[in-house]
């Protein structure tokens, strides 16, 4: 990244709000993901709103209710961005297969139609370890990496004249 790209990230991020959408399936994966956006977001002068969810699969449909919000009442839940939350563990079935792959679709599908930041934390995982691996700040921080991610999209909608509200 550029310095004139990190400065228009930091920029525009300064007083952005970020509606924030985490599942819980996994408490404790959540709790680890919800801090490493908590600290991105903190660090570069952004404020957030969370939406806590049940699952991965409400994933999408929670982020189209949340930008039709922001539409009807943009100083309750107006967001320059968004960042979706949750873990997937492959288990026995093709269950995980599903929903990992209509959570990501979903997801992507919003953002692209929208025109929406979307930073993405859904891990997709094959076992526990690997997931408390990279939720955690002092591991791979995939919270913290989705916030920054979302950062940047309103960095670059900004950079080519989107703004935000």
């Amino acid at each position: 990244m550029t310095g004139a790209a990190i400065h228009t990230q930091t920029t525009a991020a300064r007083g952005a709000r970020i509606v924030v959408i985490e599942a819980r399936f996994y408490n404790d994966i959540a709790d680890h993901l919800l801090r490493g956006v908590n600290a991105a977001l903190e660090a570069a002068g952004a404020t957030s709103r969370v939406i806590t969810i049940p699952g991965v699969a409400e994933l999408p449909a929670t982020l189209a209710f949340a930008v039709k919000a922001g539409e009807r009442s943009p100083g309750t839940w107006g967001a320059a961005g968004y960042v979706v939350l949750g873990c997937a563990i492959k288990g026995e079935t093709d269950h995980y297969d599903h929903i990992c792959r209509e959570a990501m679709r979903g997801v992507q599908d919003i953002a692209v139609q929208r025109l929406l930041a979307v930073g993405n934390g859904i891990l997709t995982v094959q076992t526990l370890e690997q997931a408390m691996a990279r939720c955690r700040i002092e591991g791979t921080d995939h919270g913290g990496q989705a916030a920054r991610a979302c950062l940047r999209m309103i960095g670059l909608k900004t950079e080519l004249g989107f703004g935000f509200e």
